[in-house]
């Protein structure tokens, strides 16, 4: 914009600007002239009384400013660490406590995790059991005990680790409004819950991607961090199991709305 009015100031032509040294009647002691050329360049001529005229050139870049290089700015994004999970989680941010929880996850599975920006599943084995536990303790305390993987690898236990009865049992996935029995994945993030409320379903959060299938997942809720705790749930639910054995309820046939469903979403 500058340069536009600049150059329609100069138009091909000449401007001069007088300088009288403070006399209206003396004739001028030197004398400035501007001109300009289609190529955008801009010449400016001295004349003087006692010196020879002088000429400087300066060109007009008409197409885009010089480029500035911008001072480094720091990234804004704190670095995850299981004390911000904490303060997160008491704070009651469930949803940027998420975000920290799959960073920290990144952090923890190795250099390869952290370059890609995602963990492979083969890399979960990579995290500690003590990392992993501390995190899921952090989600249970500041949830009251609804929210954890080891809530997650409890209830996966109960849907006889059937991926898509567990989605529906953790709230993700939705049930839709239809006369046949039909559900659908949440909109990330808007459709997930952030805030506990009497509805908001146990083992809701954290989230863990499954775009690239149920693995991930799979071997989060099977890490050994978790297996000791597993196990004296299994012995529990299996004592107060009266009428039916184990066998008998996994030989159960999946409903037909649940057959072949795909998990396809990117949280």
């Amino acid at each position: 914009m500058a340069n536009a009015s600049l150059q329609s100031f100069l138009l091909p032509q000449h401007h001069s600007f007088v300088n009288t040294g403070g006399s209206h009647e003396s004739s001028p002691s030197a004398l400035l002239k501007l001109s300009t050329n289609n190529s955008g360049s801009i010449s400016f001529r001295l004349y003087s009384n006692t010196s020879p005229s002088v000429t400087t050139t300066s060109t007009v870049n008409s197409s885009a400013p010089t480029p500035v290089t911008p001072a480094a700015v720091e990234d804004s994004s704190p670095t995850p660490s299981i004390d911000l999970l904490s303060r997160q989680l008491a704070a009651g941010d469930y949803r940027q406590a998420d975000e920290t929880t799959r960073a920290l996850l990144i952090e923890l599975a190795g250099e390869s995790a952290r370059r890609r920006g995602y963990v492979f599943f083969s890399e979960v084995q990579f995290i500690s059991a003590e990392d992993l536990r501390a995190i899921d303790e952090l989600w249970k305390e500041h949830s009251n005990g609804k929210f954890g993987y080891s809530v997650q690898r409890r209830l996966w236990e109960k849907s006889r680790r059937d991926f898509t009865r567990f989605f529906i049992k953790v709230g993700w996935m939705k049930k839709l409004d239809t006369e046949i029995e039909q559900y659908n994945y949440r909109a990330f993030p808007d459709e997930f819950m952030w805030e506990i409320k009497d509805d908001t379903p146990e083992g809701h959060l954290p989230l863990t991607n499954a775009l690239r299938g149920t693995q991930l997942l799979g071997n989060i809720l099977t890490h050994p961090a978790f297996e000791e705790e597993s196990q004296e749930d299994e012995a529990t639910a299996e004592s107060a199991t009266t009428g039916q054995s184990k066998d008998d309820s996994k030989g159960k046939e999946r409903p037909k709305f649940m057959r072949d469903f795909k998990p396809n979403y990117s949280f």
